[in-house]
């Protein structure tokens, strides 16, 4: 009870004002990698040194597809920042959809400028509307960095997001967490690809991570036979080849975890001990941590190995 009082008197009242003026300045750099996408990343000091450890996850990247559709809206600190990015495209007329690849709050946390703004509609996995229509209370860590999501309207996305000129096929891909979704152009063949890849041997997750839906997921993409593919922490790839070839280390990365599990899961381990034996490694960060990232060091171990190999142990249970 304390705890809630303090964060109601004292860290509200800190993360409205860090919203409109944030501590640490953030810059936004747009580009134009084809024609019809926009790509804008907002980052500050921060979170540029801290993506140098996390694999991009600081970072807070929206794509504008055909001047109409904003995909993914960044993380609350970015308000501000992207509000000025977003008049001055001229973004801010003509915006009429949004959609968020899946809830959390570094893809969500700015939905609320987006209908004060442009009037947006809000867009998402039917899965994901819950936890973005009321999002939950943050662990600290996550507040501080990215600041909490506030309260907005949300509707469920049908199997279509139609633009002007583009349009784009709706695919279901969990793993990273419940109700992910990609979005598909096959004329241009993008792929919108959310937190589907980020890096290719990410092992840390959060609990709601699903190793074996994951894996499924990236062999749903691979079959789209993709030429462009846009991640939602700013990594773009260009090519047929370039993009199968990383979905496929992506693949591999967690089929080999998959297997490792496998192997080593018996009776009578704890899930530390089986950390160590899945990722077997010397390094001090992995001393520290008990094999478990160094990310479980900041967050607590709510970002971890160890959710990861959760996830897969439930596939043998089942």
């Amino acid at each position: 009870m304390v705890r809630k009082w303090l964060r109601f008197l004292l860290w509200q009242p800190f993360s409205i004002f860090c919203r409109r003026f944030p501590l640490w300045p953030f810059r936004a750099e747009v580009t134009c990698p084809t024609d019809g996408v926009v790509c804008i990343r907002i980052d500050n000091a921060i979170t540029r040194l801290l993506s140098r450890f996390s694999g991009g996850y600081d970072y807070a990247v929206a794509y504008l597809v055909d001047g109409s559709l904003l995909i993914d809206t960044g993380f609350p600190w970015a308000r501000r920042r992207l509000e000025k990015t977003l008049v001055e495209l001229g973004a801010d007329r003509s915006i009429a959809t949004v959609v968020n690849t899946h809830y959390h709050e570094d893809h969500t946390g700015n939905n609320d400028l987006l209908v004060e703004l442009c009037g947006a509609t809000i867009l998402a996995h039917p899965e994901a509307v819950p936890e973005i229509r009321f999002p939950s209370e943050l662990p600290w860590y996550r507040s501080f960095l990215f600041g909490d999501s506030q309260v907005v309207e949300i509707s469920a996305l049908d199997s279509t997001v139609k633009t002007s000129n583009y349009n784009f096929e709706i695919i279901d891909t969990p793993g990273h967490c419940p109700g992910h979704i990609c979005l598909f152009e096959k004329h241009k063949r993008w792929l919108f690809s959310g937190d589907l890849y980020v890096a290719a041997d990410l092992d840390s997750q959060l609990g709601d991570a699903d190793g074996p839906a994951w894996i499924a997921s990236i062999e749903t993409a691979l079959k789209l036979n993709s030429e462009w593919m846009f991640d939602a922490h700013g990594s773009i790839f260009v090519g047929e080849k370039a993009v199968r070839e990383q979905l496929e280390l992506k693949l591999d990365f967690l089929i080999a975890i998959r297997q490792r599990i496998r192997t080593h899961a018996t009776q009578g381990q704890s899930i530390q001990q089986l950390t160590r034996k899945v990722f077997d490694r010397r390094d001090l960060v992995s001393l520290l941590s008990f094999s478990d990232g160094w990310m479980s060091l900041i967050t607590g171990s709510d970002f971890s190995r160890g959710n990861l190999i959760k996830s897969f142990l439930r596939e043998l249970d089942n």
